[in-house]
Parts: structure tokens; sequence; C-alpha cells
């Protein structure tokens, strides 16, 4: 019997199968868990490597290696043969529970793996080892019967921090109990660091006040007095601002990914053989009033320890901070209020609200002291009075047009021409007419007879005064331009061959040279203008281009619109006309009125119209 315990005892086949039991209790962290399972998996299947992956969406390849054993291979490239080799077999996996593969002489065999996790896509692989003989089928089976084993370590780590945070829980519930019967800050500080220093296993627990930036020692525990000169409490409070300038808690040895720096706090563990050391701020308001610094010579601290130390800094930090506040004779309470109201207003807290208010009020000032040039403002169009109506001189139909609406036009330059067969033909009929009283006429006088003489020569005057008339017509088939100017109405380009009468108003021609502003000034700033004065337009084709202008007439009588009564205003161009400028252009008028306050220029409208409705 004893025989048989003994090669039980050394099978390493059933220390592996303990050693796996043990796993679902396991006290460690997950990376030590991960670790411990992937030897027990490679000595179960007598594999010679194994990986744990994950699957993240947000990777760029989707299964992100955990954990690998042995450590060389996650430097050989051995662990990344395997995640291949996962990606592969991943669908297969995930369906079935287990899947195996066969490649150039290696056997891999994969497990999609229980973590507890709703969502958790977890698979491990692992790579036989050929001189072992276990075959991939059997290597399936073993890894589906201890798939489960992740999950039942996360439930039984989960319950011991469960436990953990409720012990801790009720320790500083009987914290905040030790501390607030407390009636005196250094009573209650003292007190604090005494039971942080029992509770938490630490040889000395030591409490920093901020003060006017520098952090002072206010108590240790279980001393009632100590030398704050001494070099040792220099050097703690040089380790405490150190946390306090970095705004953050500070552990040493730090944890493996922190970036923080911790120098004071190493100086200060080598001059006095501290091995472990750990520093809290403790926040008021979000703001490090305290600072709370622990310190070890056995055992580091845990995750699970700096999170208590944590929590309990913040459930007695508004206990200490309105006892250090209270705890003061009048004099000083009274100058510290004073100080923090004008630190409120004047330091660099809520900056951006204290810009706002500032601003506002610099802008209050400028609008009710300020003044501006008030310069009204009013539609204008350019209007020119010398326009030039150009008729059909005959009933004919037009043969040519030479110019379109808009073009610019030269004085004598031909705008249209009428078809002149017409006339000419009558012409020609009249001339046959003519030289046929001529003719009679030269036969009454060769046989003496007076009276057809008087006859055959009225009927050749009239047909005399007839052709004059067809020539006049003729020299007035072109229309031309009768001065520079704008053709601004008469687009015929599309209407030639089609008849006119006599009379048809065919161009309307106006002149560039005399055209003068017309603004529509509205009633309630009619009071502003006057004979002379300056302003301003911009043109709708160039906003972007000011000419000036002087006022030179203004209508006595208002012109009803829909919008409300106007008052036309007509403005001549000191500067003289622009060349693009056009009649009939419109755009925006501003007249200078002299200068007022910011105020009226904003709110005389609204005021006015509150005067006519209120009679105030």
């Amino acid at each position: 019997m004893a025989t048989l315990r003994e090669s039980k005892a050394t099978d390493p086949y059933l220390r592996t199968l303990e050693e796996l039991h043990a796993l679902r209790q396991a006290p460690g962290e997950p990376a030590e868990f991960w670790n411990r399972y992937l030897r027990a998996l490679t000595l179960l299947v007598s594999a010679d490597a194994a990986v744990v992956t994950l699957y993240d969406e947000r990777g760029s390849d989707g299964w992100r290696i955990i954990a690998a054993a042995p450590h060389a291979i996650a430097t050989g490239g051995g662990a990344e043969e395997l995640r291949r080799h996962i990606t592969a077999l991943s669908s297969e996996c995930m369906e079935r529970g287990v899947a195996g593969v066969s490649e150039d002489g290696q056997e891999v065999a994969a497990v999609r793996l229980e973590t507890g996790g709703e969502h958790d896509r977890c698979i491990a692989a692992v790579r036989l080892n050929r001189r072992s003989g276990v075959k991939n089928g059997e290597a399936q089976r073993l890894l589906r019967l201890v798939a489960d084993i992740p999950s039942s370590y996360q439930l039984h780590h989960a319950a011991v921090q469960n436990r953990a945070r409720a012990e801790q829980l009720a320790g500083i519930l009987d914290l905040m109990v030790v501390v607030g019967s407390q009636k005196r800050f250094l009573a209650s500080t003292m007190a604090f660091c005494n039971e942080v220093a029992t509770r938490f296993a630490c040889e000395r627990s030591s409490v920093g006040w901020l003060d006017r930036g520098y952090v002072k020692l206010q108590a240790m525990s279980h001393v009632d007095k100590f030398d704050r000169k001494s070099e040792a409490a220099n050097r703690l409070e040089a380790a405490m601002e150190e946390a306090l300038d970095q705004d953050t808690e500070i552990v040493l040895p730090p944890p493996s990914g922190t970036h923080v720096v911790v120098k004071d706090h190493r100086a200060f563990c080598e001059a006095h053989d501290v091995s472990y050391i750990c520093t809290i701020p403790i926040r008021v308001e979000e703001k490090p009033v305290a600072l709370c610094s622990c310190e070890r010579l056995n055992r580091p601290f845990s995750d699970i320890e700096v999170q208590a130390l944590r929590l309990a800094c913040d459930h007695v930090a508004d206990k200490l901070s309105d006892l250090k506040a209270r705890d003061r004779w009048f004099g000083a309470r009274l100058f510290a209020a004073i100080r923090e109201k004008a630190g409120g207003l004047l330091g660099y807290e809520h900056t951006w609200a204290k810009i706002a208010a500032l601003c506002v009020t610099i802008l209050l000032g400028i609008v009710i002291f300020g003044e501006a040039p008030y310069r009204p403002r009013a539609p204008v169009i350019l209007r020119t009075d010398d326009l030039a109506y150009l008729t059909a001189p005959f009933d004919g139909h037009i043969d040519t047009v030479s110019v379109r609406v808009g073009d610019a036009v030269k004085e004598g330059a031909p705008l249209l021409g009428l078809d002149q067969r017409d006339v000419r033909l009558q012409e020609a009929a009249l001339l046959a007419e003519k030289n046929k009283f001529e003719r009679e006429f030269d036969k009454a006088r060769a046989t003496n007879s007076l009276a057809d003489m008087r006859i055959i020569q009225a009927q050749w005057a009239q047909v005399t005064a007839r052709i004059d008339l067809v020539r006049h017509q003729i020299s007035q088939a072109v229309i031309a331009a009768p001065f520079d100017g704008i053709l601004v109405e008469g687009d015929l380009a599309e209407r030639i061959g089609s008849p006119v009468r006599q009379g048809d108003v065919l161009f309307k021609v106006a002149r560039t040279d005399h055209l003068y502003a017309e603004l529509e000034v509205n009633e309630a700033d009619i009071d502003e203008v006057f004979l002379h004065q300056n302003g301003r337009i911009a043109l709708a084709s160039q906003p972007e281009q000011l000419s000036p202008i002087v006022v030179y007439r203004v209508e006595p009588v208002a012109l009803a619109k829909e919008e409300g009564n106007v008052f036309l205003v007509n403005a001549n161009f000191p500067g003289g006309v622009l060349e693009w400028w056009r009649p009939g252009m419109t755009g925006v008028a501003r007249l200078d009125a002299g200068k007022r306050k910011l105020w009226w220029i904003a709110g005389h409208r609204t005021i006015d119209f509150i005067r006519l409705r209120l009679w105030l």
C-alpha cells in the first residue's frame, strides 16, 4: 500500500490533475492563473507549447494573445504560429468546442474556453509533442474536460474580491466612526493614522496637509510628537509633494505599465530602509488638500489595498477638512474666509466663467458709454432722366439688328435696319411716273396746250414730292443712336423679319453720364437726412466697392409702399459715374448722420416703437 501511495504521489499525470483542480480556486491574479493553467495543459496533453487568445474586435488580426507557455515561445515566434492556427480553426472551434489540424508533421489542438463572460470569445491552442504518442483526438477530449476551469476561477476570484471589498467597507465604516468621534483636527488626524496603520498592517502611516503651496506633516501613527524639521520629516514631505504635483497616487515599487515619477519616494525608502510605500491624495471637491503615506517592510500593497486606502481617504476628506477649517482662532478663520473669497474671484478657478463675466462687463461699458457713427440704411437704385425713344419711321419689316439690351452705344452707331425693298420699288415706280409726266409736259408744250401743261406740271410736282418722301424714308431705314448711352429697352434680335408699324417704339436709349442715385429712406429715418449730406452706396453687382454720394434733393411727400411709407432722396456722385454702372442697378446706401451712443443705435427703433404704442 505504501508503494502504491508513493507511485500516485510521484505520477505526473495525477499531479497535473491536482494542479488543474486547485486552479478552480486559485488565489492569484489572472496573469498568474493563465501561466499556471497553460503549464498544466502542456503536461496534460504532453504538448511542448500552448497559448491562450481572446478575440478583440478593435485589433487588426482579431485574436490577441494573452498568455503563452513556455515563456520562450512568446519571443521565439512559436506563439504567433499558434495564433495563426487559432485564426484558421476559430469558426470550427467556436461551433464544436474543439478543433484540430495536422500540418507539416505538427499536431495542433484547440479548445473554446469558458470564461464566465457572456460575450467573451476565448480559445486555447496546444502544439502536441510528436514523441509523446498523444493523438489529436485524445488531446481534444482532454482539453474539453478542463475548458470550464477559467470560468470556475473567475467566479471564485470575483467572490474573493467581493468578500474583500465587503470587509474593507466594514473596516472603513469603523474607521469613520473612530475619526468622527474626535472634535479636534490633530486628534482626528492622529486617530486616522493609527487606524490606517493597524487595519492595513503598516509600520507607519502619516498625513501631510497642503499649506500655502507646501505640504506640512501633521500626524504620524503611534507618535504623539515628532520633529517637523528632522531629515525624515523633510524627506517624507518631499515624497508627498511629489504625489501632489502629479495629482496621483504613488505606489513603490510601481505597478507595471505606470509612468509616474517616484524619485523622492525612492530617496525616502533608501534613506530609511523602507521596502514598500503608498501615498494617496486626500481630495475635497476633486482638489487635493492633503496626502496620506503608508509604509511597510515585509509585503507590497496590492491593488485591492490601494483601492481601500483611496476609499478611506475619500470618506474622511470632508471631515478632516472641516475640522482643519474650524480648529483655529477667529482671526485665522476670518482671514482664511476672506482669502478664499478673494481667491475665488482672482484665482485660476472657473477661469472661463470669469473671462466671460469680464468680457460682458467690458461690453456693457462700451455699449453704454461708447459712440459710433450712425448711418441710416436705405435701398438705392440708379436712375437717369435723359432717355431717347427711337420709333419706326415707316411701316416695314426688320432687316438687321446690331445691338442687344445692355450694350453701350456711341452717337450715330447703327442700331437697326428696316427692309428697303418695298420703298426702293416704290421709288422706282415714282421715278417712272415722273419721267412719264416730263414727256407729256414736253408734248403739251410742243402743241402750245397751256392748260395741259399746267395740269401735267402739277402732277409732276406731286410725284416729285412723293419721291422726296420715299427717299426720306430710305434715309431713315437705318436707326442710329442719338447720343452716347446704354440700350435699356428693345431686344429685337429674335424679331428679324417681323413687321413694324410707323411710330412703334423700337428702342429706349439712356445717357450714362447723367446717372443719379434714388434712395428710398424710411420715414423713421427721414429726420436724419438733410441736403448736402454725405454717404456711400454699394451696388449688388459689386458690393465690395463703395462709392461716395451727396444728397441734393429730398422729396417733400412720402411714397406709400407695402412695407411702409418712404421718402425719395436723390443724390449725385462727386467722384463721377463708373463705366460699369447701368440705369436700374440696385444696392444699399448709408448716409452719414453723425455719432450716436451705441445703446441708442442698437435700441432706438424699439424705444420709438414702445413710445408710439404706449404714448410715453
